[in-house]
């Protein structure tokens, strides 16, 4: 099951988001030619987030159906989305799973049955050594597919808190540590020896060679090509 969010990207008033719950049924009429973006969530990502607020299951925080509706957080997620499809960020699972965690909170504190939380689950800040765990965690598996639910499993912690708590003791969200940490990675490679650049992507755990040249141009200001021409010489 999913959670199928609509936005109209027309701009100005007439945009707007829907809401459908994924067990309903819909039909759609547009005239004109809106720009419309759908996002699916999963019904687990939506039950963990309903759990964690309200400590209830799913079925007693259904999501609401609404249609044409004013939501600029919803919008700048779905934003955020529509942006990563564009610029290849969506490769990031780590960075989607964020997102997605975002939407199912988002749904569950003002699109559902339970629209105001009344019980909400005590958030304490995550153990340091968990943290000294979950930073161990990250350099081991730096080259695997990186995901929040693993991420959290690995400390016992729910995967809704954990961006919070880690930017918190960190400084930066899981993604942007998980991404500084595989650049850093990637130039000690570059630096230091004469694999092909898409075998040092794949290496740090970047999905392909352009996965890793769009992130290091982002961070670094050179190509990876560039910036090993610039440590040979």
């Amino acid at each position: 099951m999913a959670f199928p969010l609509r936005r109209d990207f027309r701009g100005g008033p007439a945009s707007n988001e829907c809401v459908t719950p994924g067990e309903a049924t819909t039909r759609w009429e547009h005239h004109g030619h809106p720009e419309i973006l759908q996002v699916y969530i999963r019904e687990s990502v939506y039950s963990a987030a309903v759990n964690d607020m309200y400590g209830c299951e799913k079925s007693a925080a259904q999501v609401l159906p609404r249609f044409a509706i004013l939501d600029p957080l919803l919008e700048q997620l779905c934003i955020a989305i529509a942006r990563a499809l564009r610029d290849g960020t969506v490769e990031d699972g780590l960075y989607t799973d964020t997102l997605a965690q975002m939407i199912a909170v988002h749904l569950a504190r003002y699109h559902c049955s339970r629209s105001h939380p009344l019980h909400m689950t005590t958030t304490k800040p995550i153990p340091s050594w968990k943290i000294r765990r979950l930073v161990d965690f990250i350099e081991e598996n730096l080259d695997r597919d990186l995901s929040l639910g693993a991420m959290a499993a690995e400390v016992a912690v729910s995967p809704l808190y954990l961006p919070r708590s880690f930017k918190a003791a960190v400084g930066q969200s899981p993604h942007q540590y998980v991404i500084g940490r595989r650049i850093e990675r990637a130039k000690e490679l570059l630096s230091s020896g004469d694999s092909p650049i898409v075998d040092v992507a794949l290496a740090v755990g970047f999905s392909s060679q352009s996965h890793l040249s769009s992130w290091f141009l982002r961070l670094v200001g050179v190509s990876p090509a560039e910036y090993r021409r610039q440590s040979a010489g």
